[in-house]
């Protein structure tokens, strides 16, 4: 059978068989993307605890803490938002929802790495040395290691589980896009690179260094 029908049988037919799965059943989405909010407001919390001067109100912390948990899930949907218009432009339809509750899961990474850190810092030594393959080299050390402070915001937690973040957000991009592992990846370190050196930046100008020579 040929014809216009045909062909956007076998268009449907292929959108079918590489679109986005869902990580789970629809209706534990919000139960689990709020259950992931609530976890980086618990860690957010610990974070803000040992940085604050001590006579910061508690209410003040909990609700920064509110704060920068909705701000990581709102960064998430920025990042699916992104994602989708890019590959939309490409001719290809990438379901922005499923993508969202992929990036927020694989935002448990993050999150992990985050935890791992607060227990680095908490356990110099052989632990925190053991850790630093997962966390990041900069994460852990301070400017005794040569690295400068926008830098090392920017850079310094690249390890194995920002590394497994990256790897499985491209092959998530993958799988929906039905292309080859490498442009998915491409494009998502691109974007990563890009934000890293914003962070920099933004970071150095702050303290009123500039980040160029």
């Amino acid at each position: 059978m040929s014809g216009p029908g045909a062909t956007g049988a076998t268009v449907m037919g292929s959108a079918r068989e590489h679109g986005v799965p869902r990580p789970f059943h629809r209706w534990w989405a919000p139960v689990w993307i709020a259950f992931v909010g609530l976890q980086w407001w618990i860690e957010l919390g610990h974070q803000l605890a040992g940085a604050l001067p001590a006579d910061t109100p508690e209410f003040h912390a909990q609700v920064a803490a509110v704060m920068g948990a909705a701000g990581h899930l709102a960064g998430n949907a920025i990042e699916a938002l992104f994602y989708a218009g890019v590959w939309r432009a490409r001719g290809i339809r990438l379901e922005f929802m499923r993508l969202y509750e992929w990036l927020v899961t694989i935002s448990v990474l993050d999150l992990l790495a985050s935890g791992l850190t607060r227990l680095a810092e908490s356990h110099p030594g052989w632990i925190a040395a053991a850790l630093e393959v997962f966390v990041g080299l900069g994460a852990l050390r301070g400017e005794e290691s040569g690295l400068g402070s926008g830098f090392r915001a920017a850079f310094g937690s690249v390890g194995l589980l920002c590394i497994a973040r990256l790897v499985a957000t491209a092959a998530i991009q993958r799988r929906g896009t039905g292309r080859r592992l490498v442009s998915p990846l491409a494009l998502t370190v691109t974007v990563w690179l890009l934000t890293r050196l914003a962070t920099w930046w933004l970071m150095d100008l702050a303290r009123g260094v500039s980040p160029l020579p």
